[in-house]
């Protein structure tokens, strides 16, 4: 048997190997990066930001019309490069490009710059379609609206938005084998065949999901001229975004991708793009803005937020290991390559209730919101608008667009573009979310304290079903798991998260210890089983053996014996058989044991022929092992749920990478298997033949708040996790859990085994069985009943002695008080003969009305009888359906009927043919297996 210690060395080395696989990895990439490559990339961003420095709006005009005209002086160039406003990039000395990787112009066909005014088309009719009013100031392309805008947007656009969105194809068509990116970026190294290139979307349409950082610290830049704003996109902010997107034609998952950017708060606009080695987009972005305003701060934002990060990389001894401003989420090698992306927003205006006279209170009451929920004071603010914004991506590298779907160009019950709450509101959702669930847990405790005080006994104990509690306890365990995975991380959540992993393991608690109990009261059950099954394997290994021993001795029987040559005659005669022993008689002790010495004795003694008890064992051979097998533990029970809860946590953990189709079947499949809970208990009810182990309260209140949270989610479209609602599917899990609870109910009222066939469920004892009148004698009738006789006797046989003594009432009063009342007044016994004949008189009408009503019920087929409740002393009246067939119809037809179904449940019978009220006797059985009257183990209800 192994020490106790090694238990412990055993955990120990699994703590260690957890620790080990799941510790964060707190080693810099540098150190695996080469020294060569890592300066290499140094150069290539100081390039890309000196290029950025002196570049000016209209220098980057890859999609422009090749012409041999200069290009005139802006209104506003100034000495210092200063840009203007006009139609710069109207004039220029035809295609232009920029010494930055993915912006240069290369021999062959590169990126699809050919969209490029179509995009800023597109952003600028965004922006128009949020302010109508600016769509009168200017035509299409020109820039001037910007100032004309009146935003009443929120001004920092940290939060969540999630939507739709439509693909679009681009005007050229882009294959990724048509790249040559090692012309693109020569200073990194490509396989020879890249493939499909990753983040490529194929389908007509699917989901995004962006969560927007914006940090109002260093990264703002504000021009002023003499003090005084110069122009409408006279602040720029940076930004940053996590979007994730779903292609729904894809059977791949979404995926995610990290977008760096500049935010205008004052237009409410957002122009976000990825980075890698073919596409240093950082650094492009302000020629990607759709106009010179734009263009102009976003430029000097970038200038020095991007030349901050560049000179603490060169202070570092590590240098550039990665690129800062990278898109990929992960290190991901499946595909060398992928798609760029450049992403335009566009903020809604807030859809307040009360109008503002001006745009100056408008922004002030902006301000003062966003400042009520970065720094909360107590503050009336009402109702937060939603964070709202239009969406439009393009990939000029792949070739597509990605627009939002809402107005004006699809009706809003197609979609609102994209919707979601600031990170202060979905912060604020998520605590209330959180405090309510731990309610909902709170609420499970307390009725499953409840219903532990009525299954207090083995015998309610040993109604409920192992399945239904350890379902509970499994999906509650789950719960607390989660929620202490959650703890780890969550900083701002850390209370509301910690109760609900104080009331998910106060359930699981006390859920556990009433399991345990449960399985310990039911072990004899798993016994009997256990022995049964044993017995089948033994009957079924011996009916093999006599199988195979009757072929062997057929195909003995067809084999000839051999020839023997005959033995010569002897000439001595045999010797006599030796005299017989007389045979000593065997003596059984009443237990049956006979010890191996006398077996033995027996045995020489020649009393072998008599046959052995069945519980000796012949001589010489061991003992046989009649020991019973100890129990199961429960801890071996309570490591398999352990082990299926890591299994299924692994299961969900891969769920994360499958289609959304497959994604979404799964959670569905695995919410209607948690909503079976009440499943095993109909069956454990049909296998017992018992009825209602818990009370209404219990399953009722348990399957309302079991509920709760698969409404919030399935229902609600801003739920905390943003999934997608599914208001059918939720309608199937509560007409299921529905259902369970009717069967429950018809179970409590028909019976256990109501509609199911006999052939299904082992035979049990039926405690509403239909009383029939079989013979004379009574044996198949209740010892009550059957002493009352068979509903064929005279008058003078009475039904039961308290019905006795309701007859003789009368009887008693004319008798006692009669005779006395008679003497005093001098009457004594004309009175007494009076009321006498009166008496008999009555008595004789009710024997024939009784008679009568008799012959009636004989008609129907039944027959009332009544009988003494030896619990309550009550009287207690059961129907008797007789044999024979009446004028009225058939007795069978009256008992398997309703009514007779519900006649029945007043009484119970017991096996050794007594009879109780219902009530009685399952209040009796609450506390003691055993017949009230007499002491006879009873089967459990």
């Amino acid at each position: 048997m192994p020490s106790q210690n090694s238990d412990v060395r055993a955990l120990l080395i699994v703590l260690i190997l957890l620790w080990i696989f799941f510790s964060p990895d707190s080693s810099d990439p540098a150190s695996l990066t080469p020294p060569e490559i890592a300066h290499a990339r140094e150069a290539r961003f100081q390039g890309a930001l000196d290029v950025l420095n002196t570049t000016r709006w209209g220098d980057f005009a890859p999609d422009a019309p090749s012409s041999t005209s200069p290009r005139p002086p802006s209104e506003t160039d100034g000495p210092a490069g200063e840009i203007g406003k006009g139609n710069g990039d109207k004039h220029e000395q035809g295609p232009q490009f920029l010494n930055i990787t993915g912006f240069s112009q290369l021999d062959g066909k590169g990126y699809a710059w050919e969209d490029l005014g179509r995009f800023r088309n597109r952003c600028r009719e965004w922006s128009r379609n949020a302010f109508p009013s600016a769509a009168t100031v200017g035509p299409l392309d020109d820039d001037s609206w910007e100032p004309s805008m009146v935003s009443g947007t929120w001004k920092n656009a940290t939060g969540t938005l999630h939507g739709t969105w439509v693909r679009r194809p681009g005007t050229v068509v882009r294959q990724a084998a048509e790249y040559n990116l090692s012309a693109i970026a020569p200073g990194a190294t490509w396989p020879s065949s890249l493939g499909e290139w990753g983040r490529n979307i194929t389908g007509d349409h699917g989901k995004i999901e962006l969560r927007i950082d914006e940090d109002e610290g260093d990264g703002v830049y504000e021009e002023k001229v003499e003090g005084k704003t110069s122009r409408g996109a006279n602040l720029a902010r940076e930004i940053q975004a996590v979007a994730t997107i779903q292609d729904d034609a894809s059977e791949a998952s979404s995926w995610s991708l990290l977008l760096h950017g500049v935010h205008w708060p004052r237009q409410g606009a957002i122009l976000l793009t990825t980075s890698s080695e073919k596409f240093d987009g950082i650094f492009g972005l302000p020629h990607l803005a759709p106009g010179p305003n734009f263009f102009h701060t976003g430029q000097h934002l970038l200038n020095e937020t991007l030349g901050k990060i560049i000179q603490a990389r060169k202070k570092s001894k590590y240098g550039f290991p990665g690129n800062p401003w990278g898109s990929r989420m992960e290190d991901d090698d499946s595909f060398p390559a992928q798609c760029e992306y450049v992403m335009y927003l566009q903020l809604q205006p807030l859809e307040l209730s009360r109008q503002y006279e001006s745009p100056q209170l408008l922004e002030s009451y902006i301000e003062e919101l966003e400042r009520e929920l970065r720094h909360p004071t107590g503050a009336p603010i009402g109702r937060i608008p939603d964070l709202r914004a239009s969406m439009v991506a393009w990939s000029p590298d792949c070739s597509f667009f990605l627009e939002s779907k809402g107005p004006p160009e699809f009706p809003s019950v197609d979609g609102e573009h994209l919707v979601g709450m600031k990170e202060a509101m979905f912060t604020y959702t998520a605590k209330e979310w959180l405090i309510a669930f731990a309610a909902v847990m709170l609420g499970q405790i307390w009725l499953f304290k409840e219903q532990m005080k009525l299954s207090n006994t083995p015998s309610t104990t040993g109604r409920v079903s192992f399945w239904t509690i350890g379902a509970m306890l499994f999906a509650d365990g789950m719960i607390f798991v989660t929620a202490c995975a959650w703890s780890l991380n969550a900083t701002i959540t850390l209370l509301p998260c910690l109760l609900v992993t104080f009331a998910a393991f106060i359930s699981m608690f006390i859920e556990g210890a009433f399991l345990s109990e449960v399985w310990k009261i039911q072990e004899p059950e798993r016994r009997i089983r256990e022995r049964e099954r044993e017995q089948a394997a033994a009957a079924a290994a011996a009916a093999a053996a006599a199988n195979r021993n009757a072929s062997s001795s057929s195909a003995a029987s067809t084999t000839p014996p051999p020839t023997t040559q005959p033995e010569p005659p002897t000439t001595q005669p045999a010797p006599p058989p030796p005299p017989s022993q007389p045979r000593q008689p065997i003596i059984v002790p009443s237990d049956g044991d006979i010890d191996e010495a006398e077996q033995l004795n027996n045995l020489l003694s020649g009393a072998s022929a008599l046959p052995l008890p069945a519980t000796a064992r012949q001589p010489g051979l061991p003992a046989p092992t009649n020991e019973p097998r100890p129990p199961t533990p429960f801890s071996t029970i309570t490591g398999r749920f352990v082990l299926a809860g890591l299994f299924l946590l692994f299961i969900s953990a891969v769920a994360t990478s499958w289609p959304s189709h497959i994604r979404s079947f799964y959670v569905n499949t695995l919410s209607f298997l948690y909503l079976s809970l009440w499943t095993p208990q109909i069956i454990r009810n049909a296998q017992r033949n018992s009825r209602q182990a818990f009370s209404w309260r219990f399953m009722i209140g348990q399957s309302l708040l079991r509920l709760l949270p698969f409404a919030y989610f399935f229902l609600r479209e801003d739920n905390v996790l943003l999934a997608d609602p599914d208001p059918f599917a939720f309608l199937v899990l509560v007409a299921w859990v529905w259902i369970q609870l009717w069967v429950i109910c018809a179970q409590s009222i028909l019976g256990p085994r109501f509609g199911v066939p006999k052939g299904w469920v082992r035979e049990a004892w039926d405690y509403h069985p239909v009383l029939r009148d079989d013979d004379l004698e009574g044996v198949s009738l209740p010892i009550g009943l059957a002493r009352t006789g068979t509903g064929l006797s005279s008058s003078s046989s009475s039904s039961s002695p308290t019905e006795e003594r309701v007859r003789g009432r009368a009887w008693s009063v004319v008798s006692l008080g009669g005779p006395a009342a008679a003497a005093e007044t001098g009457e004594g016994s004309a009175a007494a003969a009076a009321a006498a004949a009166a008496t008999d008189s009555a008595g004789g009408t009710r024997n024939r009305e009784r008679e009568k009503e008799k012959e009636r019920e004989k008609q129907k087929g039944v027959t009332m009888r009544s009988v003494d409740c030896a619990i309550c002393r009550e009287l207690l009246e059961v129907p008797v359906f007789n044999n024979n067939k009446g004028s009225g119809g058939s007795s069978d037809s009256a008992a398997s009927g309703i009514t007779g179904v519900f006649a029945r449940k007043a009484y119970m019978v017991t096996p050794c043919r007594h009879i109780f009220h219902t009530n009685c006797l399952e209040g009796w059985m609450k506390y003691r297996l055993q017949c009230p009257i007499c002491r006879e183990e009873l089967p459990p209800l």
